[in-house]
């Protein structure tokens, strides 16, 4: 959800000429992310205006990952420094930066080609192999599974059946919490605690791709970089790019070939291969994002969509999960 921005064009020509020496003839909004962004001097630099809940202290992290993942030849973003010497400056409270501008074209969720999605799964392997070596302590993405946290999904969605008339929104919440309930009793969640946690971009997917020629030409947005459950990473990545999964499908052969490619360059465990699916549909399961911002405001009909589209996830994983599973186990 982008926030409303504290920018002017005037504003704008006037921040980037007292920071960075620059003068702005021609400022162009660009609509993609929940960032506020903005072309300069006819795409010759990007300045984004990030939410406010992303600190100095953030951005700051993101340009040490973008240069060490560099050195690697990762192929990512790059940031014009100040004349201060700084990486970013605050406005009214948003944090900001400049970036040169990257020839691009973005793809839709779930519309790749299977060598795309090949793609896909080298820079994730790349990057997590890369991240390995990186000096600097990465916050920690609790991706929890337990059944503590399952009470709090019911507890989350109980609570917002109470806000909603919408008869399909509350169809679908209480099969969601349906589905939690029956799950609780059938994990090992003490098994789950062995799965590996790396370093990793945090939110990994095809909305953070730019294109040229039909191939990756850069990844951006590394503020939420942080180390995780990786297995979590790698089936979320492959959820919003297989073209197959489009209508909530998995399909097997696919994933498969995702995680073997990302196998190349970074080893998973036995737990990791085993408890993907259910690791996935815990999340999924838990969440109520989508449904509660429509719930909010009923014009977020993208949101809405977004979280249909998770739900028909969640069914197809609550139904096939252990043969999912299986399948991983044998094939990996």
């Amino acid at each position: 959800m982008i926030e409303e921005s504290v920018l002017t064009n005037e504003l704008i020509a006037d921040i980037i000429k007292k920071q960075y020496n620059i003068d702005v003839i021609k400022i162009e909004k660009i609509n993609k992310g929940s960032a506020n962004l903005y072309s300069l001097n006819n795409n010759t630099y990007v300045l984004k205006e990030f939410q406010t809940k992303y600190s100095e202290e953030d951005i700051k992290r993101e340009v040490l990952v973008i240069n060490h993942l560099k050195k690697d030849n990762i192929p990512t973003s790059e940031y014009i420094k100040t004349i201060d010497n700084n990486y970013c400056f605050k406005y009214n409270g948003k944090v900001i930066i400049l970036q040169k501008f990257i020839e691009r074209y973005t793809m839709m969720p779930n519309t790749a080609d299977y060598n795309q999605l090949l793609e896909s799964a080298t820079y994730l392997g790349k990057i997590v192999a890369s991240l390995k070596t990186l000096k600097t302590d990465l916050p920690l993405k609790d991706i929890t599974c337990s059944k503590e946290e399952i009470d709090k999904g019911i507890l989350k969605h109980k609570n917002l059946l109470n806000k909603t008339n919408n008869e399909n929104i509350k169809n679908d919440i209480l099969e969601k919490i349906k589905m939690l309930e029956e799950l609780k009793n059938k994990i090992n969640y003490n098994d789950i605690k062995n799965m590996s946690i790396m370093n990793t971009h945090g939110d990994y997917s095809v909305m953070q791709f730019i294109y040229k020629d039909n191939k990756i030409n850069a990844i951006i947005d590394f503020v939420s970089a942080c180390k995780t459950k990786i297995s979590w990473e790698i089936i979320r990545s492959y959820s919003y790019i297989d073209s197959k999964s489009k209508e909530g499908i998995i399909d097997i052969n696919n994933l498969i070939s995702y995680i073997k490619e990302f196998s190349k360059y970074v080893k998973l465990n036995k737990y990791d291969i085993k408890y993907m699916p259910y690791l996935y549909l815990v999340k999924l399961l838990t969440s109520t994002y989508g449904y509660k911002e429509y719930i909010n405001d009923n014009t977020k009909i993208d949101l809405l969509e977004f979280a249909i589209f998770r739900t028909k996830l969640c069914r197809y994983l609550f139904d096939n999960a252990s043969d999912i599973s299986i399948k991983l186990m044998e094939a990996l």
